[in-house]
């Protein structure tokens, strides 16, 4: 069952962003993760400092990254993000960052974001957040137990 709908962010790696191998630097794919996010959050009407004025924030408590394939100066880059669960003060996020031109898989990603009060001590979202974060979210359907084989029959072999 699908509620929502992956986030979309393309932006060019800038030449500042490679390193010596002539590929992103492994740290900038953090901050161009940090970006899709706090962008998907604003195109579902969830802006951080409205966030913050209503007394909440939501911070990254863990990430994992997977590097795929390297990127490089010049090319565009598409970040796709969505939450795969909702759960109290705790969130699941996914993210993948793919070439454009090519397709080609760059990077994924899973993010626990938390929310919290500006004390710091974690705290379910109000009501009106999670209908706005459910245009994120992307349940995926539960997966089909594999099936045994199918019996085969073999007529006896012949010396």
């Amino acid at each position: 069952m699908t509620t929502g709908r992956p986030a979309s962010l393309q932006l060019k790696v800038r030449h500042y962003e490679v390193d010596e191998y002539g590929h992103v630097n492994h740290a900038n794919y953090v901050h161009y993760l940090e970006t899709a996010r706090v962008e998907a959050l604003q195109a579902v009407g969830l802006p951080l400092g409205e966030m913050r004025r209503q007394g909440y924030l939501i911070v990254a408590a863990e990430l994992a990254v997977k590097y795929h394939a390297p990127a490089r100066s010049g090319e565009t880059l598409e970040i796709t993000t969505h939450i795969r669960e909702l759960r109290g003060a705790r969130s699941i996020w996914a993210q993948e960052i793919r070439e454009t031109a090519s397709r080609r898989l760059v990077v994924t990603a899973e993010v626990t974001g938390a929310f919290m009060t500006e004390a710091g001590r974690p705290a379910r979202p109000p009501s009106a957040f999670l209908d706005k974060l459910a245009l994120l979210q992307v349940v995926a359907p539960p997966a089909t137990p594999p099936q045994p084989p199918a019996a085969s029959v073999t007529s006896p072999s012949r010396w």
